[in-house]
């Protein structure tokens, strides 16, 4: 895969413009296997803020330009066929969960989760660097995604 070039712009207000014109209106974005993955407005906020407390139920209050200037990178990784996606984890149970898809650009330790809706629907979650080696090593040791 070729990793594009950040995304480099001045505010939060321009990257959620640019996520709305070319995920969100341009929705759904097939994978490379076909899913078709829609992106909502509203999932700016949880895809492309931090927390400012570091425990995973307070609230993402602080928008992360980091993940903010790799949003061209989202795409490219729902359409590489050379990524094995990976279920996802899902932390308030405590298991792996087939309704998440997970691609993980190992080299640059990118991911990207869609979850299944319904009817063949999927939806785009999050996108972002993981920067902790216990969840590297749990993403890359996940189950296969074989489809739900």
């Amino acid at each position: 895969m070729a990793i594009p070039d950040f995304l480099s712009l001045s505010s939060e207000e321009e990257y959620r413009q640019f996520f709305i014109d070319n995920y969100c209106n341009k929705s759904p974005i097939l994978t490379w296997d076909g899913l078709p993955v829609m992106f909502y407005p509203e999932m700016f906020d949880h895809a492309f803020f931090k927390r400012k407390e570091k425990t995973w139920r307070s609230k993402k209050d602080q928008v992360d330009f980091e993940r903010c200037k790799r949003m061209p990178w989202i795409e490219e990784v729902l359409n590489d066929s050379t990524i094995v996606p990976r279920q996802g984890y899902d932390k308030a149970t405590g298991r792996n969960d087939s309704t998440r898809r997970v691609t993980l650009v190992s080299k640059e330790r990118y991911v990207v989760v869609i979850r299944y809706t319904d009817k063949n629907k999927w939806a785009f979650v999050t996108a972002y660097i993981i920067d902790n080696e216990r969840t590297y090593k749990q993403l890359m040791t996940a189950p296969r995604w074989v489809g739900v």
